[in-house]
Parts: C-alpha cells; sequence; structure tokens
C-alpha cells in the first residue's frame, strides 16, 4: 500500500431499507458515499420483520455515488457452495443490476456470513478486483486484495471507545481501515447499528484525517502514488 493518507471506507451487507435511508443519508450530509454489498434475491423483501431495498432505493444509492458490490445472488456460503452453481449465482445477480443499471459492474466483493476458505478466495479475487471478508483489523502497510480485513460497527459490540481506538490505530500512512455493518436503525437488529453510532464512526475519521472512500475507490490510492 503506498497511500500517504488513511482512509476509511463503511460497507453494509444484504441493505435493509435503513442502510440507506439512515446510512447512505448520514454519509451524503457530509458528501461521502459507502459501499453497498447486493444480493439480489433479498430486492423487495421482508424477511424476519425488516424491509430490504427496492428499485428506487438501489436509483438513490447510484445517483448520489454509492458503490454497488456483489454479495452472491442467494446470499450464498461460498466455500460450501460447489463452483458452477457459484458461478452460476456471480452471474445471476450481475445480471440483475445489467438488465436494470445498464452498464453498472459490481467490481468488489464481501463474502456472505464472513465464509471464506483458500479455494473460493482464490476463485473470486480472479473475478473481483477485491473482496472483502470478516477478519479484524486494519489492512497496513499490504493489503490481500483476496480477503481484506473489516471491523464490525454493530451496536451490541461496537463501544464509541473501541471505534476510537481503531481509527487512532489507522491513523497513519500506508493505512486502510472498513467498517462494515447491516441495517441502521434506531433499533437495530444484532448485525446492525443506531445512526448515532455511525455518526460517531464518522466523525471520528474525519476528526483523524482519514479520507472516506469506496471500497472501490480506495483500490487507486493504495496501489498508485497520486
Amino acid at each position: 500500500m503506498v497511500n500517504e493518507r488513511p482512509i476509511v471506507s463503511f460497507a453494509f451487507d444484504d441493505f435493509p431499507k435503513s442502510a440507506i435511508s439512515n446510512g447512505a443519508a448520514i454519509l451524503e450530509s457530509k458528501g461521502l458515499a459507502g459501499t453497498y454489498y447486493l444480493s439480489s434475491s433479498f430486492a423487495g423483501r421482508a424477511v424476519d420483520g425488516t424491509e430490504y431495498y427496492d428499485m428506487a432505493d438501489l436509483r438513490r444509492l447510484i445517483d448520489n455515488g454509492h458503490e454497488i458490490g456483489c454479495h452472491t445472488a442467494a446470499h450464498l456460503r461460498v466455500p460450501t457452495t460447489p463452483r458452477a452453481q457459484l458461478l452460476a449465482d456471480l452471474e445471476s445477480n450481475a445480471r440483475f443490476v445489467r438488465e436494470r443499471f445498464g452498464d453498472l459492474r459490481m467490481t468488489t466483493f464481501a463474502f456472505p456470513f464472513g465464509d471464506i476458505d483458500v479455494a473460493s478466495k482464490l476463485l473470486l479475487q480472479s473475478r473481483f478486483a477485491a473482496c472483502r471478508a470478516t477478519l479484524p483489523g486494519v489492512n497496513f502497510g499490504s493489503a490481500d486484495l483476496g480477503a481484506l480485513k473489516a471491523e464490525r460497527l454493530y451496536s451490541h459490540s461496537a463501544t464509541a471507545e473501541r471505534i476510537r481506538t481503531l481509527i487512532s490505530r489507522a491513523a497513519k500512512p500506508r493505512s486502510w481501515l472498513i467498517f462494515y455493518t447491516h441495517d441502521v436503525s434506531d433499533h437495530p437488529g444484532p448485525f446492525g447499528c443506531s445512526p448515532a453510532l455511525l455518526e460517531t464512526a464518522l466523525n471520528f475519521a474525519l476528526e483523524a484525517g482519514l479520507q472516506v472512500l469506496t471500497v472501490r475507490n480506495a483500490l487507486g490510492p493504495i496501489r498508485f502514488r497520486g
């Protein structure tokens, strides 16, 4: 990694509607954008009381500069999915986006459930510019673009002090911190966060001088000197 200015990215997996109505709004209020990892099987659905994105939500994200990344169409456990089925699923997810938004391509990937093994890592990193895992930590000095480290932003486990510590650790050259969550609600589920916690993380990062970029847009600065 060659970036002199540290980077932070905010990612939203599966993306319930609240990740857009609240999460995207918080980022947009400061002229920033996040990465939204799409599983097309969730489109327009409500699952266990959680309402997921619809086409208007996707259009809003795209029009406001957010990144749409791949999370498999059926939210698969990648290591246990036969290769042919996985490849067909990835094409289905790509086709879902292509048929609705033209030449939009999902160039980064996030492993559903954080499930990853060597074979699936090698396959996915050959198809995407970067793949995000759920291995905790800060990407510092070097980054494995087949299994980027990322930290949970979950209200039940992430305290403001923990977030401040992570950001302080990341506030140095050749560093890239990725936060990930799901819903962004005043009463978040076990894999989500409150708007207040997201705002806290964002404000800490900006105060520490981190550059806020989508996962896709961070790939240039970490690899090429500007």
